[in-house]
């Protein structure tokens, strides 16, 4: 496991490379040669092109209130876990008759296939609805942004089949050089340097590369746009810092970095030191003191989207963070899958500006 994003909830709380950026789309068979063809291959119940009105994370951990009570989020990820919820203006239906504006389901982007939609763009669509009759797309169903020139209409009234999936942007790529200068380099260092797309709504990074020994590095095949740059580096599996360029940690004073622009290749990112705190109490079932096996704690920022550590709770309910990053954070317990019963947990808020003894959490059977 690397850094510890929230996205991890749903992705079983522990995150590989492979699993957040990793996304592998079947390629039409060599016999299809129109879109009509493309289009019943598939699945689309609707194809439209639509300019984008609202991109929002929807997810009932986020909406809800300090006290509510909650699914525990790791035992049913297919209903409680976050999802991208998009609306769109209808220019033009070729399939399906949509609604005006049109609402749609997407994944977070990465490991799930989440196509990346951005406020304003144009999109050529290929969406199917689910049983109950809601729309979603992917990057592997040929949703695809609109660019200038000709139009995308071409595809669908002609001959020619449909451009090839992509990840939603312009295929000229670029690539952001830089060197990473930590001020206190202490412990041993496993860090990423991460790009996030201004104004995403996923928990899950845009791309990310490692810095070499000498801090130098480049984040390649970066899709036209607005990001940030964020530093992580973990110390024995704990995050310890959480920095954005030029090197601040409140996100409200970070510089967005325009790709392509001018930006030069020996971008100097800065990353001060940062003080860390422990965290530890006890998990408790007042139904039956003996609590289910795996169960896990997590905290999870209240305003940093990519900052989250989990811990394992003890049989007898007790955990500890060794080292959390100071900021304001989200307090759950998460039951494992594979465990038969349903749990619930009460969402509580921890601020971190020091060490943290005796915190109480509850879990809940249902």
């Amino acid at each position: 496991m690397r850094v510890q994003f929230i996205a991890a909830v749903i992705l079983g709380l522990t995150l590989s490379p492979a699993a957040v950026f990793g996304c592998t789309c079947a390629a039409p068979p060599p016999e299809i040669e129109t879109a009509s063809e493309l289009a019943a291959w598939t699945g689309a119940d609707a194809i439209f092109e639509g300019k984008v009105e609202s991109v929002e994370l929807r997810w009932k951990l986020k909406d809800a209130q300090i006290g509510d009570v909650i699914p525990t989020v790791a035992a049913d990820p297919d209903q409680d876990g976050p999802v991208i919820l998009v609306s769109l203006e209808i220019l033009h239906s070729y399939r399906g008759d949509q609604r005006r504006p049109v609402r749609l389901s997407t994944g977070l982007g990465g490991g799930d296939c989440g196509f990346d939609f951005e406020v304003g763009k144009q999109y050529l669509v290929y969406a199917s609805k689910d049983e109950a009759g809601e729309l979603s797309t992917n990057i592997c169903t040929r949703t695809t942004r609109l660019e200038k020139g000709p139009g995308y209409s071409a595809y669908i009234g002609g001959k020619r089949v449909a451009p090839a999936a992509n990840k939603g942007a312009s295929t000229r790529t670029s690539k952001l050089c830089g060197r990473i200068v930590p001020t206190d380099p202490t412990g041993s260092i496993d860090s990423q340097v991460l790009l996030v797309r201004v104004g995403s709504k996923s928990p899950v990074p845009n791309s990310e590369a490692g810095p070499d020994n000498d801090g130098s590095f480049c984040v390649t095949d970066i899709n036209p746009g607005k990001y940030l740059l964020l530093f992580v580096n973990r110390i024995e599996e704990t995050l310890t810092s959480f920095v954005y360029f030029p090197g601040v940690t409140d996100l409200s004073e970070a510089t967005a970095i325009v790709i392509p622009g001018h930006t030069p290749s020996d971008l100097v990112f800065n990353v001060p030191s940062q003080a860390t705190f422990s965290v530890s109490g006890t998990v408790s079932n007042s139904d039956n003191p003996q609590l289910p096996a795996k169960v896990k704690v997590m905290l999870m920022s209240a305003s940093q989207p990519l900052l989250a550590y989990t811990a394992d709770a003890g049989a007898s309910g007790s955990f500890v963070f060794n080292q959390v990053l100071p900021g304001e954070y989200w307090a759950i317990v998460t039951v494992d899958a594979s465990v038969e019963s349903k749990w619930s947990t009460r969402k509580a808020g921890v601020e971190v500006v020091g060490d943290i003894t005796h915190l109480s959490l509850e879990l809940i059977a249902n």
